[in-house]
């Protein structure tokens, strides 16, 4: 009961000095150690012996001992790493909720996977999310039956749990993101995980990937943030190299700043109209008429987890539906298709307006127009009459060449317009 040297096994994984340990009923602490010895021990210490009570599991609990005899191959509880216990089990308890009680396999690192446990809870439900949780509690690796599969669906009933995108691949191979989070690189809140990956070409040259988005098996939808198309537009004049200003078709859904891809142009602007973008820097290519422009936003996510081969995609859009306003017979498979016109078409009548035509038809919009050409004589004689609101004296025009985009003459100034007659400078 006096003795000030205690000898154990090991004395790894103790405090170099001043940790405490607990022998039976006694509290100790000491001023060194050997690789089995505590020295300078101190008797019938006091201190924090567990973090929990048996009534109240919030509670401290601290033991005042009294020194006294100990038969050799009593267990020695190292108590200065009860802190350490606790703090492990309240990660376990914010990280891994439903699994602060459970035991994991002896060989696993449980760094890495409670690291990497956000991603496994994004991805829950999907298959190699069972996959890894039996990993982790049994060590094996299971096989998982879809029963989804094997169930008969009657046409009218709803069983889809998916949101599909559609997108196109930048890097690495989409088709392996089943059973991984993917997400927006200017946005890591954006995400969602992968249930489904399809591919899919058009005319046998672009190949696209319809990604199917877990969603979830309750009212709860596990996808989180907003997976939006990416705008995308085209500049109606050619851009010389350094230009700070990009007059385009329109800039509907581009944010008031940010960063646009065109070519091999990384630009950023610093503001913008409903058809330019101005203070832009990064034009270090000239553009052609009717470049792509588009963002830079792109998801990302990594080929079965492999954080070494990384996927990145840029969502685009499909037309899912299309309601057409008469029989359509001549439309074959792989032909382009053009907008006419977005929204409601309203005309511009001479007489009897109501009130709704005449509201849109006295704006003049701040976007370019195209006016085909039937002849030059005497001018230029359009093929309609164009409306005030799109073509007045004094605006600046160009010439191009047939249904293209190559500028036979550039500036030209609108002199006079008499019906369907247009006159020109073209100075």
């Amino acid at each position: 009961s006096t003795t000030d040297t205690v000898q154990v096994y090991s004395t790894k994984g103790f405090p170099d000095q001043y940790g405490l340990f607990k022998i039976n009923d006694e509290i100790f602490t000491y001023t060194g150690i050997t690789t089995n010895t505590f020295t300078g021990v101190i008797r019938g210490f006091s201190g924090i012996s567990s973090y929990r009570t048996d009534l109240n599991q919030e509670e401290l609990l601290f033991e005042e001992t009294k020194q006294t005899e100990h038969e050799a191959g009593k267990d020695v509880e190292n108590l200065s790493v009860n802190f350490l216990q606790e703090f492990y089990k309240k990660l376990k308890y914010t990280l891994t909720p439903g699994l602060e009680d459970v035991n994991f396999v002896s060989d696993l690192d449980v760094n890495n996977f409670i690291k990497g446990a956000r991603a496994f809870y994004e991805a829950k439900g999907t298959e190699e999310s069972f996959k890894i949780l039996f990993k982790v509690l049994y060590g094996e690796t299971p096989k998982v039956v879809d029963l989804e599969q094997f169930l008969p669906k009657p046409s009218s009933a709803q069983f889809l749990r998916r949101e599909i995108i559609v997108a196109e691949r930048i890097s690495g191979d989409p088709d392996k993101l089943v059973g991984q989070t993917i997400k927006k690189a200017s946005d890591l809140e954006t995400q969602a995980s992968v249930s489904e990956v399809e591919i899919f070409t058009r005319s046998g040259i672009s190949t696209y990937f319809k990604i199917g988005l877990f969603v979830g098996f309750d009212d709860r939808d596990l996808i989180e943030g907003t997976f939006e198309i990416q705008p995308k537009t085209s500049n109606i004049n050619p851009v010389s190299i350094g230009s700070s200003v990009i007059t385009v078709d329109s800039t509907v859904g581009f944010g008031t700043t940010g960063t646009l891809l065109s070519g091999d142009n990384v630009i950023t602007y610093s503001s913008k109209t409903v058809n330019q973008f101005l203070g832009c820097v990064g034009v270090d290519n000239s553009m052609a008429t009717k470049s792509s422009i588009r963002t830079d936003d792109v998801f990302f996510g990594y080929e079965d987890g492999d954080t070494d081969k990384k996927v990145e995609i840029r969502i685009t859009g499909v037309l899912s539906d299309i309601e057409t306003i008469g029989d359509i017979t001549s439309i074959t498979e792989g032909q382009k298709i053009y907008v006419k016109n977005v929204g409601e078409k309203i005309p511009n009548p001479e007489v009897n307006q109501t009130h709704k035509q005449i509201f849109a038809n006295s704006w003049i919009y701040n976007t370019s127009s195209r006016f085909f050409v039937d002849n030059t004589n005497n001018g230029y004689n359009l093929v309609s009459a164009p409306d005030p609101s799109a073509l007045k004296v004094g605006d600046i025009v160009d010439i191009l060449l047939g249904n293209s985009e190559t500028v036979a003459h550039a500036d030209a100034t609108v002199l006079t317009i008499n019906d369907k007659q247009v006159t020109l400078d073209t100075g």
